[in-house]
């Protein structure tokens, strides 16, 4: 069971220190049909996270992202909230589709791809799009911060949020 968490938190904790170096020396930039498809399996996953591909699409996704010298995302914690307290089945999910839709937005927003704050709460929205799937398809799912993020969301904090909790992080 904690292989299942530890494993999709390992390759991100990867991609944000900078392992795509070795991978991208040997290509070249990404091109306007790879980013296309990153985009399509990013909101894929935003709007259907339990699809029957989604263990494929989020391998093809995340080696993209590593492999892409040129599409370069931040990681930050702290946005999810109390991260220690994200637990569950789909806790991996949850934290690669955080990563996934900040690539979304830096390949969409090419021109605030260095807006890390606005990379941070796209990746904010986008996870939290999954997480109410996830809830739809299975109402026994309830993960605490999540809830917490939901609520400010509902009370326009959620950008404050996220600015606030965005400060203790690297690259901020």
């Amino acid at each position: 069971m904690w292989i299942k968490r530890i494993l999709p938190t390992a390759f991100i904790f990867l991609l944000a220190l900078g392992t795509n170096v070795n991978l991208a020396q040997q290509r070249g930039p990404s091109t306007p049909e790879e980013r296309k498809r990153a985009v399509e399996i990013a909101t894929l996953l935003e709007n259907d996270p339990l699809n029957q591909d989604a263990k494929a699409l989020s391998r093809e996704l995340l080696l993209f992202l590593i492999q892409a010298p040129d599409i370069n995302v931040h990681l930050c914690t702290n946005v999810l909230g109390d991260y220690k307290k994200l637990k569950g089945d789909y806790s991996p999910t949850i934290t690669s589709q955080l990563t996934f839709s900040q690539a979304k937005f830096v390949i969409e927003h090419p021109e605030q791809s260095s807006d890390v704050y606005q990379e941070y709460l796209a990746g904010v929205e986008g996870m939290l799009r999954a997480y109410q799937k996830i809830k739809l398809a299975k109402p026994k799912v309830t993960m605490e911060p999540l809830e917490e993020l939901l609520a400010k969301q509902q009370a326009g904090q959620l950008a404050d949020f996220v600015k606030t909790a965005m400060t203790g992080c690297k690259g901020k």
